[in-house]
């Protein structure tokens, strides 16, 4: 449209003024429309190739980028959150006084007979830390203080006992003879919660699931709603049960940060078994189905309280009909608050 009315405006002069015309004319459309080729907004240079970015201000000059490997790239603006670095604090001469509930129910149907088993338990588990070494790791002594239990089964009278109380030890509750108050074995903790080592100093009832108080946590500082698995050990399954051969069976537990709050933090946690199984076998290891969630205290560095449910039916595990429902539900907490469900009855 310039040009237009520029030429238009040439008609009727002279030549030398027309010369000058012509001349201011060239140098008025080559500053008002030839600079654009040297940032047109589509990343080119005046001859047309493309525009270098500066590396320097495109990076990504946050220094957390790259410590989580396994972080999506879609998630990357998470790295602007705010991270923690979850790590478990000892001292010696610390003591853990875990107030534990446990609640379990088994129905169970073969070939059209029913059974159903009831257990209730109300235990003090304390966890006592003997030295710290260089690098960290705590040597614990667990013992459990006192319990108190019932049982029901179909068929039989309801059972019950309370160390506190009684002097005999009724036969249903026989393995804990000699296991009240007394060291069941020595656990060497590191700062992530690995357990280097177990040593056993009596057998035990629960040797195998003593409810530990750690779980594994990450390598890295991770922001609320991160994540990370960790393996399992492989157990050895007994195929079938008239004959000694086994199958080893993978599974890893996967968690998650779900929110911080005071310096609390809420993680949440499932199972997953990672062996294909029959229905026989997974009725073999219904403890490798557990969720749950904790609570730990990041300044503290360590869990204060945690709750494991287990709520799986196998059907057809010994026949096509036969089934059976495994509930349990276990919550462990030391805050030592009367408001405290789980405290507050031995606060009382």
């Amino acid at each position: 449209m310039r040009s237009c009315l520029l030429t238009f405006g040439l008609i009727g002069l002279n030549g030398s003024n027309r010369f000058y015309l012509v001349l201011f004319a060239f140098i008025f459309l080559f500053c008002a429309c030839g600079g654009k080729d040297e940032g047109d907004g589509k990343g080119k240079n005046i001859d047309g190739n493309p525009k270098e970015i500066d590396t320097i201000e495109a990076s990504n000059t946050n220094p957390n980028v790259g410590l989580m490997p396994t972080a999506k790239p879609e998630n990357i603006a998470t790295d602007n959150k705010e991270k923690y670095l979850l790590r478990y604090r000892f001292q010696k001469g610390d003591e853990y006084r875990w107030n534990v509930v446990q609640q379990l129910k088994i129905d169970t149907t073969i070939k059209g007979t029913n059974e159903l088993v009831e257990t209730f338990s109300d235990s003090v588990k304390v966890w006592t830390v003997l030295e710290v070494d260089k690098e960290n790791i705590a040597k614990f002594e667990y013992k459990v203080e006192g319990v108190t239990m019932r049982k029901f089964q179909t068929g039989q009278d309801v059972s019950s006992y309370d160390s506190s109380t009684d002097k005999i030890i009724p036969d249903g509750f026989r393995s804990l003879e000699g296991t009240i108050g007394v060291p069941l074995a020595h656990f060497m903790i590191d700062a992530k919660g690995v357990i280097r080592r177990k040593i056993p100093l009596k057998i035990y009832s629960d040797e195998n699931r003593e409810n530990k108080i750690v779980i594994h946590l990450p390598d890295n500082p991770i922001a609320v709603g991160d994540s990370w698995s960790v393996d399992l050990p492989v157990i050895d399954v007994p195929i079938g049960s008239t004959t000694d051969k086994t199958k080893k069976v993978s599974a890893k537990q996967r968690f998650s940060l779900e929110s911080v709050r005071t310096g609390m933090a809420t993680i949440k946690f499932d199972t997953l078994v990672l062996t294909p199984l029959e229905p026989a076998m997974q009725s073999k290891i219904l403890d490798h189905y557990a969720v749950g969630d904790l609570m730990l205290d990041i300044d503290v560095g360590r869990i204060v309280s945690q709750r494991i449910t287990v709520d799986k039916t196998i059907v057809g595990f010994v026949e096509r009909n036969d089934s059976i429902h495994h509930i349990s539900r276990l919550t462990e907490c030391s805050c030592g608050l009367r408001s405290c469900p789980v405290c507050g009855v031995k606060k009382k």
